[in-house]
């Protein structure tokens, strides 16, 4: 049990409160409020620090990379389809632990499959506590991931098969679909079942990797034809499909922004997040770019340069704790400061949105004080 004193506490949905405090019990917050006294519980002064939910990565490679070697156990690059994978059997939690994401306020992050297949497998959500399976996973199935990307083209086309080509890329796609809902439900595979349960119920949520603003635009095209709403991963190219994002309410996982030869490639205009942020559209950042991992600093330094870009700092930590939660199915655990949800907080010396001068105090994940 601890007592969080007299921090400056920010819920995640852009409300703030000053002088604040926050008792946990077990892995839960019992009660937020001002001058709590519980005599039971360990003091923990933030008094002139920054209180936040711990953030979230809702889209990471980082724990199935197989690093250092890197054989990838996140990529079953043996087909295009392989939406029955769990990434959950992927899961290396000694490469999550060596990452100590915590020190950089992640608490929680989506383990991802790679982009090598048009249909990857299941995000599995899971605490970067270094603590048990059983205890640090939080949600397993929590979206199907997809990608439209070259690294497509580059697993398949590399092996004289069949995609070469970006619009080999899409009628594969359609063709899954088509074939997954016409054929007779018992006779149908299981991972046409998944694809089924997936575009046409929406079971879980759909993350789709795509890049370039043709990519994008593909994507946003197709999605329109079939009626699914997905979320957009990488998504370096938005700014040129801005306005179909905005009617079809897209959510964007954006990649790492802070490389001047990615920004320069792809034209990326940071100032157009402010659109979507006034249209409701989700917006949450990953490290992870092109189904590589770019380290765990890369997600503070995309919310920096996001802020820099003019969208007001309460709307970046959005992006950081309660838009990915909502994006993963769950935000009723994690993502927001409320009581009963999952004690994961992350204190800081500063704002870390807007300083790189901000350091980490003290990390809780699931009630424990990990640093």
């Amino acid at each position: 049990m601890y007592l969080i004193k007299n921090g400056r506490i920010h819920i995640g949905d852009g409300t703030i409160l000053d002088s604040c405090d926050i008792l946990t019990k077990g892995k839960k917050i019992e009660k937020i409020g001002r001058e709590i006294v519980c005599p039971e519980a360990q003091v923990i002064d933030a008094s002139g620090c920054e209180v936040f939910p711990g953030f979230i990565d809702p889209h990471c490679s980082i724990g199935a990379m197989g690093i250092p070697s890197r054989h990838l156990d996140n990529q079953e690059s043996t087909g295009l389809f392989t939406p029955e994978m769990n990434v959950k059997y992927a899961m290396d939690p000694d490469e999550v632990n060596a990452q100590e994401f915590y020190k950089s306020g992640i608490t929680a992050v989506g383990l991802a499959p790679g982009n090598g297949n048009i249909m990857g497998g299941q995000i599995a959500v899971v605490k970067t506590a270094p603590q048990k399976m059983s205890e640090r996973l939080v949600k397993e199935k929590a979206a199907l991931k997809c990608s439209v990307t070259s690294a497509v083209k580059n697993t398949y086309g590399s092996k004289n098969q069949m995609p070469k080509t970006r619009m080999g890329i899409f009628w594969s796609f359609q063709e899954m679909l088509r074939k997954a809902r016409t054929v007779k439900i018992e006779d149908r595979e299981e991972r046409q079942e998944i694809v089924s349960e997936v575009f046409d119920k929406m079971t879980m949520p759909v993350f789709c990797a795509a890049e370039t603003p043709a990519e994008i635009q593909g994507l946003l095209h197709m999605m329109k034809e079939e009626k699914v709403q997905a979320s957009i991963v990488d998504g370096f190219g938005f700014g040129d499909a801005l306005e179909e994002m905005k009617r079809q309410k897209t959510g964007l996982i954006l990649g790492n922004v802070n490389s001047c030869s990615q920004i320069a490639k792809y034209g990326i205009d940071l100032e157009k997040i402010n659109e979507l942020v006034k249209n409701g559209n989700r917006v949450a950042f990953t490290n992870t770019c092109g189904g590589f991992s770019e380290g765990r600093e890369v997600f503070l330094w995309s919310a920096i340069e996001v802020y820099r870009a003019g969208v007001e700092a309460e709307e970046v930590v959005r992006m950081m704790t309660e838009h990915p939660a909502e994006m993963l199915g769950l935000g009723d655990r994690i993502g927001t400061l409320k009581e009963g949800k999952d004690a994961d907080i992350s204190i800081f010396t500063g704002h870390p949105v807007t300083t790189y001068a901000a350091k980490v105090k003290h990390s809780i994940i699931n009630g424990e004080v990990l640093y």
